[in-house]
This record gives structure tokens, C-alpha cells and sequence, in this order.
């Protein structure tokens, strides 16, 4: 296995951590309630894209999609659980759906990409 594949989604994983270690009062709130929701989408959709295609450029079959999401999902669950103990931070259910929905997004794209790119090969 080749471990430089890996690094991307790694530093992606630290960056969520980082992000979501910010006191709540550090954070701006700006335009409307879905900003933040949208935020989590996107965040974890980028985070199943770099691990989706790390797994895919391995050889691995498409089926392993679903090994991606469902431990971003488990990686997006301790986040959640980790926020409670940040000042100004709470744990959200929907904030999880939406990192689930994310993650979900960003691998079937990964994989969608990947069979496109070896049809054209």
C-alpha cells in the first residue's frame, strides 16, 4: 500500500479537526442557518473525494465506496461527540447528516470519475 496516496485526506481529516476545534465565539455566523450545513457538506464531501480516489487509484474494486463513507461517517460522529467539550460548540445531529450526506456525495463522485477515466483509458 502506498502511503503517500494517503496523505491528502489525512491533512484534509486534520484540517476538519482543526476547524471544528475553534471556540464557538471565534467563529463568525454569517447569512443563514443552512451556511453551516452546507459547510459540513462540503467540508466532508472533499474528505470522501481524497479518500475515495486514494482507495480507487489502489486497484481496489467500487464497492469499497462504502467502507469510505461509512468510516468518514464514524470519523464525522467523534467529531460531533469532540465538539461538546469546545466552548461555545455543541453536538448536532443534523451536522452529522449533513457530513454523511457530504461524504456520500464525494465518493460516489470519486468513483463516478474513476469508471469514467478508465472507460477513456
Amino acid at each position: 500500500m502506498n502511503v503517500r496516496r494517503w496523505r491528502p485526506p489525512a491533512i484534509w481529516a486534520a484540517f476538519i479537526l482543526l476547524l471544528t476545534s475553534v471556540p464557538g465565539a471565534a467563529i463568525p455566523h454569517v447569512g443563514f442557518r443552512l451556511t453551516d450545513k452546507v459547510a459540513h457538506t462540503t467540508m466532508y464531501a472533499i474528505f470522501a473525494w481524497l479518500a475515495a480516489r486514494s482507495m480507487l487509484r489502489s486497484g481496489k474494486p467500487a464497492r469499497y465506496i462504502l467502507l469510505v463513507v461509512v468510516g468518514i461517517a464514524i470519523f464525522g460522529a467523534a467529531d460531533e461527540w469532540h465538539q461538546q467539550f469546545i466552548p461555545g460548540r455543541s453536538m448536532e445531529l443534523l451536522d452529522w447528516i449533513a457530513d454523511t450526506t457530504g461524504a456520500t456525495l464525494g465518493a460516489v463522485t470519486a468513483m463516478m470519475v474513476s469508471l469514467r477515466e478508465r472507460r477513456e483509458a
